[in-house]
């Protein structure tokens, strides 16, 4: 009897490892078959908003700036949302020749609500696609032009390779890491699924037409609730390889935790309100986005494995042992996947001996985000800067 309910607690620990490990498994076997699409013919020229929500971003946002201003071309222009800042943000986004759209200390708080405004504003002015960029990602200088590209090819949201910028530090590592398979990978599996991807914040490109229809509503995560909104209606979202941004890391552990946080919420928040609707579309990007939804995420998913492992070895049923070592093996499969494509680097093979820190990190955020949704998702606010 003992060892029946030690392989039942196995199975309960198991099983959501066991979810994220299929899942991401498929995804980076599929993305092996990865082939950016080219336009064929001649390239419609596209009008791109450029729209930057920044609060309080005066030690990143002349970069962000400076890049984008690199990349884009005449008919495209910037808007930067000055969102409640008490900073020279404004001061630094009307010097690169931005319109600046203030909201004031009383408006809404919030990432979507910066976003929404952003698009009634928008509304008096004429452009084709809406890009969003954060105020503290570098884009690449023929960003917009490989935008322009996909948009060819009859795409109405894009979305493009959001990655980590590249640090020393072990919190670098950490976010190199998990860009590289949410970013990198796990997009190319979907595109090469036909499936839509995620839209990150960062690096989404929507039409006019399309954008108008929907609305920034997420306290936290509201690209992600948008990306399913777009899932419900239909549209498949693109991923371009080719278009390339990268993102300030978070300065600290501490910073980096709140940031997680809020992802991890969202996703929750998310789950309870999406994942029935998902199922009812009845098709495979319906149930792929509720199967990312209800799987956790890859660090909590090697902590589940792990402690599921210990009760499966002593419970002596040989299926259920075996359960955890050929998940753990998906995970690393996708990992090693995720590492070639998106070139980490030596160094995240040495940031490897600390996972089992990082993993411990992970499953506080994420009994954290958890005890925060008792009265529903949160509002987190704006990532905090150090001071240079």
């Amino acid at each position: 009897m003992f060892h029946v309910v030690l392989a039942a607690l196995a199975v309960l620990l198991l099983a959501p490892g066991v979810m994220t490990a299929l899942h991401l498994a498929v995804m980076a076997t599929a993305s092996l078959r990865f082939r950016a699409e080219r336009p064929e013919g001649e390239i419609p020229p596209v009008r791109f908003l450029v729209v930057v929500p920044a609060h309080n971003e005066e030690l990143l946002l002349g970069a962000t700036l400076q890049a984008i201003v690199d990349s884009k071309r005449d008919r495209d222009q910037i808007l930067v949302v000055d969102d409640r800042s008490d900073d020279r943000t404004g001061e630094i986004a009307a010097s690169f020749g931005a319109t600046v759209l203030r909201r004031n200390p009383g408006d809404e708080p919030g990432r979507a609500a910066a976003r929404q405004a952003a698009i009634e504003y928008s509304k008096t002015i004429e452009w084709d696609a809406m890009a969003m960029i954060d105020a503290d990602s570098v884009v690449a200088v023929d960003y917009f032009a490989r935008c322009e590209a996909a948009l060819a090819n009859g795409a109405q949201a894009l979305q493009a390779r959001s990655e980590a910028e590249r640090g020393n530090r072990l919190v670098d590592q950490a976010a190199i890491a998990s860009f590289a398979v949410q970013g990198v990978t796990l997009p190319r599996g979907r595109e090469a699924l036909h499936l839509p991807v995620r839209l990150r914040g960062t690096g989404m490109v929507l039409r006019r037409d399309l954008l108008e229809r929907l609305r920034f509503t997420a306290t936290a995560s509201e690209d992600l609730q948008v990306s399913l909104d777009l899932v419900q209606e239909g549209v498949r979202t693109r991923h371009v390889d080719d278009a390339r941004l990268r993102s300030a890391n978070a300065d600290s552990w501490r910073v980096a935790s709140t940031q997680k946080q809020r992802y991890e919420a969202g996703r929750m928040g998310a789950a309870r309100a999406f994942v029935p609707k998902l199922l009812r579309c009845r098709n495979a990007a319906g149930f792929e986005a509720a199967w990312f939804l209800v799987s956790p995420p890859f660090a909590l998913a090697v902590g589940l494995l792990l402690l599921g492992f210990v009760p499966a070895a002593f419970s002596g049923v040989w299926p259920v042992i075996w359960v955890a070592p050929v998940a753990l093996a998906l995970l690393t499969w996708c990992f090693a996947i995720a590492s070639v494509q998106a070139r980490v680097g030596p160094r995240i093979v040495l940031a490897l001996l600390f996972a089992p820190f990082y993993i411990a990190w992970k499953l506080i955020i994420q009994t954290k985000a958890l005890l925060q949704m008792r009265g529903g998702v949160p509002e987190f606010g704006a990532t905090a800067r150090g001071k240079a």
